[in-house]
């Protein structure tokens, strides 16, 4: 006869020489009332400081490549990390209304902008330069300036400077825009302009020696050479090609516009391609 491990008297109460059946309390599960889930703390997210250091350390990786010319696999990487950081701050939609300014460009990755800053290499005098030769040419600051959008719509402008020895001009590229969405906007290019030239003292000594009396034809030639602008309409390839395609009068680039604050603005080429970080210049 076998013996219940709860003892004979248990098992004879039974009557079945097995121990009873003991039920098993389960554990509860927790569940919050609705009051403790109301005071329970809500995370702010990511604080003012945590963003301006993510700025911070963009603006570090950035500063002495010459707006990315010449930057190696490596750093670009970083820069890119970097700019996903700062992007991660940005919420859904844009704050269109601080569009509005001028914003100096201090980073791209853009294949149609890259070989204009390489140009001024190009076209360097080499070992002439010890000599004391200038260079033909030198690529001053790049800007967009964005109007706010009115009814969804706005104007930008892209700004070249450029310096040459005889002289220094500006080459403007005019464009509507108009938001699609929260962060995107596209760009309808119009028109290009180059002007605003200003003579250095070299060739307008040249053009007017100083030591001779300047006549009515020198003044009215240097007057001419600074009032110069040429205008003209201005289309870039994948407007062409859309145009080709569609047959419409014109056609938009995409742009989209990944992070906008009060000082700093980068934004991504749809189509070609490229980043852009810009700071806030006026």
């Amino acid at each position: 006869m076998k013996t219940s491990v709860y003892g004979p008297s248990v098992a004879r109460a039974t009557g079945t020489g097995r121990a009873p059946l003991v039920a098993r309390r389960s554990s509860p599960t927790y569940r919050p009332s609705a009051a403790a889930v109301a005071s329970a703390p809500v995370s702010d997210g990511p604080s003012t400081s945590d963003r301006q250091q993510a700025k911070q350390a963009l603006l570090d990786l950035v500063k002495n490549t010459n707006r990315g010319l010449g930057v190696r696999t490596f750093t670009r990487g970083l820069i890119e990390e970097a700019q996903i950081r700062v992007e991660s701050f940005q919420g859904s939609a844009l704050d269109f209304s601080i569009l509005g300014g001028k914003w100096k460009l201090i980073y791209t990755t853009a294949t149609d902008v890259l070989p204009i800053l390489e140009a001024e290499y190009q076209l360097s005098p080499g070992p002439f330069s010890a000599l004391g030769f200038p260079r033909p040419l030198e690529v001053g600051n790049i800007y967009q300036r964005f109007t706010s959008p009115v009814d969804d719509e706005g104007t930008v402008e892209n700004i070249i400077n450029f310096k040459t020895p005889a002289s220094s001009l500006v080459f403007t590229v005019g464009a509507r825009y108009d938001v699609r969405s929260g962060k995107r906007i596209a760009l309808v290019f119009e028109d290009a302009r180059l002007g605003d030239i200003q003579l250095s003292d070299g060739a307008e000594a040249l053009l007017a020696p100083a030591l001779l009396p300047r006549g009515s034809l020198q003044h009215q030639l240097l007057l001419a050479i600074k009032e110069f602008t040429l205008k003209f309409q201005f289309r870039t390839a994948a407007q062409l090609a859309s145009q080709a395609v569609t047959r419409a009068g014109s056609a938009a680039a995409g742009y989209l516009l990944t992070y906008l604050d009060n000082d700093m603005l980068i934004g991504r080429a749809i189509g070609l391609g490229g980043v852009f970080v810009f700071v806030r210049e006026e």
